[in-house]
């Protein structure tokens, strides 16, 4: 299937958002927004991969294996990268100062990464994740299971009603002021959140299959007008009553369009990498802000240097990238390596 590289661009604008949020810049449309437009886009693909290359024996099974192989690498290699971090300073500190608070402290420190070590956001009780973003991809990919489940079941059922259903459950939902990224026991919200706009994305995609997208394509000064306001309104006014879930799915189809205006702007090879780099960034940022912030910026500060806010993002950023670009390398050729050895010994 053809890469739509525009969509990787977007997707790495994105996972920016939110890591810059998370040292206190806020980048419209913010970092809700920011995840489930992500989301969004992931049930674009999931479509495609749904309507135009699946095989007649590939089922729900067989999509999730495909995505552990391809993320929880990266997933993995991010949550032991934290985990280590953290558990060694607590472990530092306790050396220095030998106590029981310092041991309590460190035992909070493990047990707080219990959710992220498996994969949960909590467990009945709360639990002070770490690294929330690591278990957002987790819902991401167990929501994708379902959906991806829905559509092997019964694709016409499940895209006339169960999909509209969800969609209107979450805006019912959205709009009563529930706050469904919060923790709610043995009951996980979040799953929630990412189920509705993989179900977005999915009838996205669809819509593309229809005789109407025909139609629609060729009013083409009319459609890359709506394309271009649509996008403008998510960066102005994504968190408006939630409009960006009505105007997200105008964007991706401008994306996907080969002969749009957007797409003849963003569709470039330059752009291959975001995709893959979009997802690092996601990953890697926690543990980047907690070392900068806890250890550079301090000791910079100890010796007379003090950075401003926009200084400090600079230097976050820059860090960031080189950082995700390297373990994107590593991560790559690590399990390459495992494959060829795989592939010898069944040989």
């Amino acid at each position: 299937m053809k890469r739509m590289y525009s969509l990787d661009l977007l997707k790495l604008l994105l996972a920016y958002v939110v890591a810059f949020f998370h040292v206190g810049i806020l980048i419209p449309p913010g970092p809700t927004v920011a995840v489930q437009i992500f989301f969004i886009i992931s049930g674009f693909f999931l479509g495609r991969k749904f309507y135009t290359n699946r095989q007649p024996d590939y089922n729900q099974w067989d999509y999730t294996l495909d995505h552990v192989r391809s993320l929880y690498p990266h997933y993995l290699f991010s949550m032991i990268v934290l985990f280590l971090y953290l558990t060694m300073r607590e472990i530092v500190y306790l050396v220095k100062e030998p106590g029981w608070s310092q041991v309590g402290a460190l035992l909070r420190s493990v047990y707080n990464q219990i959710p992220d070590i498996l994969l949960l956001q909590s467990a009945y009780h709360f639990h002070d994740s770490m690294n929330y973003p690591l278990w957002q991809i987790s819902a991401l990919l167990i929501a994708g299971y379902f959906v991806f489940g829905l559509l092997c079941y019964n694709e016409k059922l499940s895209r006339m009603l169960v999909f509209p259903a969800a969609i209107l459950m979450i805006q019912s939902l959205l709009n009563t002021g529930v706050d469904l990224w919060a923790n709610y026991g043995p009951f996980y919200m979040p799953l929630l959140r990412a189920f509705s706009p993989l179900c977005i994305g999915v009838l996205t995609y669809y819509f593309t299959v229809t005789a109407y997208w025909a139609k629609l394509k060729e009013k083409t000064v009319f459609f890359n007008v709506i394309s271009i306001l649509a996008l403008f309104s998510i960066v102005a006014f994504g968190d408006y009553d939630i409009i960006f879930l009505m105007t997200t799915p105008i964007v991706l189809l401008a994306c996907f369009e080969e002969h749009s205006w957007m797409n003849r702007v963003l569709n470039r090879s330059l752009f291959r990498g975001c995709g893959k780099l979009s997802f690092a960034v996601y990953l890697n940022h926690a543990l980047i802000q907690r070392f900068l912030y806890a250890v550079c910026f301090t000791r910079l500060e100890r010796l007379g240097i003090s950075l401003n806010d926009y200084q400090r993002g600079v230097v976050y950023g820059v860090i960031l990238t080189a950082y995700s670009v390297f373990t994107l390398y590593l991560v790559e050729k690590l399990k390459n390596n495992y494959t060829e050895r795989s592939k010898a010994a069944v040989r």
